[in-house]
């Protein structure tokens, strides 16, 4: 993520938490998996969102002023977590992930991000993240009202693609004016 998001941003005067997944994965199967086939790794890393939550918020900065951003299964378990939490964030950038569970019916319905700025893309070709589970993300996004801007990237491989970091890269500009 250092390489391939933080320094790509090109937003050094911004502070990154980035947490480690214990053997790079924070969850045993596919995200599309029925929860209980994730379990209890998912509830564990959920519970590291919390615990990097509670770690910023110690550092003196509020809820409003955190922005989550996540690629792949991390853009999954960050989108999962904003979701899932009562708390009003900063905003969300899903890099090519959506929200977890088999089937639209089970997705988690998002929480408290009316008018949450919500920046999600993905290609649509991706062997890991079916483009229908994006957009039935997004759809829930904008069903409860986020600020949401979708992005579908055709032909490209399962990849932070430069238009998504320039997007991102925008909404960060607008959140945090350098």
């Amino acid at each position: 993520m250092i390489t391939n998001c933080v320094e790509r941003l090109g937003r050094p005067d911004l502070a990154y938490v980035l947490p480690a997944a214990e053997g790079n994965t924070w969850y045993p199967t596919t995200f599309l998996a029925p929860l209980e086939e994730n379990q209890p790794k998912l509830d564990f890393a959920l519970e590291r969102m919390q615990d990097a939550r509670e770690l910023i918020n110690g550092d003196g900065v509020d809820d409003d002023h955190i922005l989550w951003l996540g690629f792949s299964q991390g853009a999954c378990l960050v989108t999962e977590f904003v979701a899932r939490t009562p708390e009003r964030f900063a905003g969300l950038i899903c890099l090519t992930g959506g929200l977890i569970g088999p089937s639209f019916d089970s997705l988690t319905r998002p929480q408290n991000v009316s008018n949450l700025p919500v920046f999600m893309t993905v290609s649509d070709h991706d062997e890991f993240i079916p483009l229908e589970r994006a957009e039935d993300t997004s759809r829930l996004f904008q069903q409860a009202g986020a600020d949401l801007e979708f992005v579908v990237t055709p032909n490209t491989a399962h990849e932070i693609v430069d238009d998504a970091i320039n997007r991102a890269r925008e909404l960060l500009d607008e959140m945090v004016p350098l």
